[in-house]
């Protein structure tokens, strides 16, 4: 188990792993270690202000071979863009200087670069600790008569930009449609976003969704927009194609991402077949699935955790990685593809077993088995549902927890809530749009080639 304590700190509270952590950790380093030949491997790690970091700059400057099938897209990308998911991707050294002489922010980002790099400790405490360095949001009143009020559309939209080298650009429901509609008449197609996995990636989309509704008409395949609305109130677990004009976003359902699809058995279905489609250029095997998207949201989902004790999650999830890391390589070589990095769940929310400690350890199987490829994984936003996961318990200790808005997440056992589902859907049209938008070039993402048609 991880075991949660709290100690002040400038500003926050840091989460502290006990030493079992990190020797479960060093069994998922053996584990994973036998897949690393043949694979996409780490590059070569190097010491820069105390951190081993992924050699991620080399790779954007030799880039993957572009794939022609898809219009050379995605090309090698920007530091820039990168960093947007992966805390520093255009050099962890230059993270570690934002607050250089800090000897805690110092000796995470060195925890960062080496957790990623050697699997034998821990990631998400030294992430909590940079969590700690970002802005205060949740903000409440007390009135006389007991009530509290607090702002429903919270949103932690911009709060990672301190960790940034370059600006992001905040999108509001119209620019989105103006990318949609730009897109569409420079490609001939719509822009293709597909979300891979279990409620991690639905609430993404379903935000993604209702945060631009107001300026685009989205209908679900085969319905209308009555029925594309009622899909955000819903925890759907079927596949589902949202659409907009110049805009097409698909939600596949996957609580085991290596297995094949089982529409009978929700709580087993797989996507690989769909996966393995698409990365080899195909379209998916069934009605709907379509071509390649522009860009692919996966993850792994929560299942594991839930449906057995620690060890064989980690083990089962191990097991996902061999089977579905070459595929997501070579996926990964053709569209863009975002892999989820597991936040915490909330103990004191816990009507079970609390299974931190194996989240943590599936997050540095994901980096030993898919990190220095082309394959972003996206732990940026975890920062941010840590930080997120502070205040809720701040809120708790304080009783408050109860009374806060809804939106805020502090009530969810498992999910962060709609203000970091709000800043992960502005980072993924940053990926999308900002070059659509010919945005100056000081935005990241910006200067990088735009999607292609989706064929």
């Amino acid at each position: 188990m991880l075991v949660v304590t709290w100690r002040r700190a400038p500003q926050v509270v840091a989460i502290v792993a006990a030493v079992t952590v990190v020797v479960a950790v060093m069994v998922v380093a053996k584990a994973v270690a036998g897949t690393r030949r043949g694979c996409v491997g780490v590059a070569a790690a190097r010491r820069a202000g105390g951190a081993e970091e992924v050699g991620w700059a080399g790779r954007d400057a030799a880039g993957a071979a572009p794939d022609k099938a898809n219009g050379g897209w995605p090309p090698p990308a920007s530091c820039g863009c990168r960093a947007v998911f992966s805390v520093g991707a255009c050099g962890l050294s230059s993270v570690a200087a934002l607050w250089n002489g800090d000897a805690a922010w110092t000796s995470a980002v060195a925890g960062v670069g080496a957790g990623r790099v050697r699997g034998d400790q821990p990631l998400m405490p030294h992430l909590a600790t940079l969590a700690r360095y970002l802005p205060r949001l949740f903000q409440v009143n007390v009135s006389p008569d007991g009530s509290v009020q607090g702002n429903a559309s919270a949103s932690r939209v911009g709060h990672m930009a301190p960790l940034l080298p370059c600006a992001l650009h905040h999108y509001a429901p119209q620019d989105v449609a103006t990318c949609a509609r730009r897109h569409l008449a420079a490609t001939g197609s719509p822009l293709r976003l597909a979300f891979v996995g279990d409620s991690l990636v639905r609430n993404t989309l379903q935000e993604m969704v209702r945060s631009t509704r107001g300026a685009l008409h989205y209908r679900v395949e085969g319905g209308d927009e009555d029925e594309a609305l009622r899909f955000l109130d819903m925890p759907a677990k079927y596949d589902t194609p949202v659409q907009a004009d110049g805009l097409d976003l698909s939600f596949h359902w996957s609580a085991f991402l290596h297995k094949p699809r089982n529409f009978t058995d929700v709580t087993h279905q797989g996507a690989r077949d769909l996966l393995e489609a698409w990365a080899a250029g195909r379209a998916g095997p069934r009605a709907g699935d379509g071509p390649p998207p522009n860009v692919v949201c996966a993850s792994s989902g929560m299942w594991d955790t839930s449906l057995e004790d620690d060890d064989e999650a980690v083990e089962g999830f191990v097991n996902t990685l061999n089977v579905m890391g070459p595929v997501l390589q070579a996926l990964a070589r053709r569209v863009r593809v975002l892999w989820h990095v597991h936040g915490p769940i909330k103990p004191w929310l816990a009507t079970r077993g609390v299974p931190n400690a194996a989240l943590d350890m599936m997050n540095v199987a994901s980096w030993k088995r898919l990190g220095g490829g082309d394959v972003w994984l996206w732990d940026s936003r975890t920062v941010l549902a840590l930080r997120q996961y502070t205040e809720c318990r701040a809120l708790h200790r304080a009783g408050l927890d109860a009374l806060v808005p809804r939106e805020w997440g502090c009530r969810d056992f498992q999910h962060p809530g709609k203000d970091v589902e709000r800043a992960a859907v502005n980072m993924i049209w940053n990926l999308a749009c900002n070059a659509r938008l010919a945005l100056h070039h000081s935005h990241c993402c910006a200067a990088d080639t735009p999607p292609p048609a989706a064929t």
